[in-house]
Order: C-alpha cells, then structure tokens, then sequence
C-alpha cells in the first residue's frame, strides 16, 4: 500500500513539536501543532489547508504568525482546530497586526473551538480586515474534520489544562491494480485520482472518465480499484500521566499506523512528570503497545536529556515491544 499521509516531524525532539503531513497527489498537507516552523519554506507552508492546535503554549501556537504570513495572498482558506480559547487566541494574534491595506486581498480563516459537547466556529476575513464574524455551532461528535479523503478526531485531555489529541484516517485505501491497467491497455495519468475521488464520494456508475482520449464509465473501470484498510496516523502530546488519560488515549489511537507521542521524561521521574503534566517514556511505550500501534515516533523530550536521549528512546522501545530490562 502506497501511504497517502506522509507526516513526519519538522523539528527535532527537543525543539517545538510540529508534524506536518503532506497529503499524497494532492497539493495539500494538514499541520499538527505550529510552534516554530522556520524550517518550511513558503511553498510548504501554502500546502498547509488545516492545522490542528493541541493548546495554545507559545512552543505550540508561535508559528500561526508565519502561516498567515505565507497565505495572506492565497485563495483557498486556512482552518485552524484547537480547545476552548482558540478563537480569542487567533483573534488576538490578528489584532497584533494593522491591515487597512488588504481588502482586495481573497484569503479567509477559519477557526474552529472545540469544546465538550460543540463546536464553535468563527470566521476572520482579509475583506472585512479580519473582524471577528461568528458561525452557526455544530455539535462535537468526536469528529473535526470529514473530507472525502480523510476524517480527523479530537480528543480531550488534559496538561493542567484541557489539550486535545488527533487522529488523521483514512476510511479506506484505494489500490489500483497497475497489471490490469496494462491488460486494459490504460494509460497512467490524472484520471486515475478522478477515479479514486468518485468511488470516494460514490459517484454514479455511470461517470465518464476521459482515458487519454477513451471515454469509459466507473463501471468499467471499476475492476481496476481494489478497496483496504485506510491509513491512520495519532498525535498525542502534553498529558498529564493520570490514568484517567492513559485509558482514554489507548482506544484512540488504537490500529495506528504511526504514532506521535511525546516522551518528556524517563520513567524514573514518574513524580517530576506528574508535576510538569507530561507522560513518560515507559508510559508512551505502554500506550503504543495496549493500542497496538505499527510504529511509535518521539516528538518531545525534555531539553535535560539531550545528551542522554537514546535512554529515552531505549525505555519506549523497550515498554513498547515488551522487553523486560
């Protein structure tokens, strides 16, 4: 199966946590986090359509301020997702600036707040010099986001303060079968992602695709498309060690195909990691392994264990495959 998420952090484990996953063929890509993204140039940036705050600490929110820098020319809106409070963050970050000279300009943001039992949404416009313009709420079902190609669910938690959890999943993958393409005598070409966009939103059977000048129906190209699992990639960061959060992450971010997750402190300083509402290693590795995750990726380990990391990294695999030291 070739992966349509490509997500990888953009920082190191010890600078400000952001993954950024780039979404295949698609001239898009969705942003876990926007502390200090200096390492993506604009034309990256313009890629991000969604980008989903887990809190609003300044190693998670500062990078807002060079997103919008990067799309204020752009037509297509930017979405930004976070707990209570994001709304007024985002307002305020736009207040910081003065813009009597952008009326013309197309771009539009779009906030959503993600609360208990709905979501507020809120809309800032470069017509209206980003005045503050309130939408209809909808309730919160567990899901943010459902595209036709992928769907992304919250989950809160909490740091000392209520923080939100993601997953971004794919309902199912679309294969197509490139020995039949060839018995078919079909070229490979941009209709194939028209296709794979029409079996997704259940187009009619008899949509026309133009196959580099043969015009067929989905019905005939169907036996081209073979229909598996979905993708599924988890980001969890800044928790506090309770149980309460462990048995609610742990079904969450169960079947990952990755997981993101945070390592702050070895195992050792259980009590330091109760005090500064971060998980440990031992219990990130226990998370990964009760959830059944492929593939656990550390993105936040305290600045203190720099030179000693491979400790960290040594005690999540070792908690993950169940190794006993």
């Amino acid at each position: 199966m070739k992966p349509v998420f490509h997500a990888g952090q953009i920082n190191g484990p010890f600078d400000d946590p952001c993954v950024y996953s780039r979404i295949l063929r698609e001239r898009r890509a969705v942003l876990f986090d926007c502390g200090d993204i200096r390492v993506l140039d604009t034309g990256h940036i313009l890629k991000i359509s969604d980008i989903f705050i887990t809190h609003m600490h300044i190693d998670h929110f500062i990078g807002i301020d060079s997103v919008l820098r990067a799309v204020l020319r752009r037509d297509e809106p930017l979405r930004i997702y976070g707990p209570e409070g994001i709304i007024a963050c985002v307002e305020g970050k736009l207040r910081g600036y003065t813009w009597n000279l952008i009326t013309n300009y197309p771009v539009g943001i779009e906030v959503f707040e993600i609360r208990n039992d709905c979501i507020e949404h809120a809309t800032f416009s470069a017509a209206n010099a980003f005045s503050h313009v309130d939408q209809p709420a909808n309730e919160f079902d567990g899901i943010v986001l459902d595209d036709p190609l992928f769907k992304v669910k919250a989950l809160h938690l909490s740091h000392d303060i209520p923080v939100l959890a993601y997953s971004l999943t794919e309902e199912y993958h679309i294969n197509i079968d490139k020995a039949l393409l060839q018995d078919m005598n079909l070229p490979v070409g941009p209709w194939l992602s028209d296709l794979k966009r029409a079996i997704r939103q259940c187009a009619p059977a008899d949509t026309v695709f133009d196959c580099d000048g043969r015009m067929l129906t989905k019905e005939e190209v169907m036996p081209l498309a073979t229909i598996t699992r979905g993708q599924k990639i988890s980001y969890v960061i800044d928790v506090s060690p309770e149980e309460e959060n462990i048995s609610k992450i742990i079904p969450f971010v169960a079947g990952s195909d990755t997981l993101f997750c945070e390592a702050y402190f070895p195992g050792l300083e259980i009590d330091r990691a109760r005090e500064r509402h971060h998980l440990t290693a031992s219990i990130a590795g226990r998370i990964a392994r009760e959830a059944g995750v492929e593939n656990i990726e550390i993105i936040h380990i305290s600045p203190k264990y720099r030179h000693s990391a491979d400790e960290i990294y040594r005690e999540v695999e070792s908690e993950f495959r169940g190794v006993k030291g």
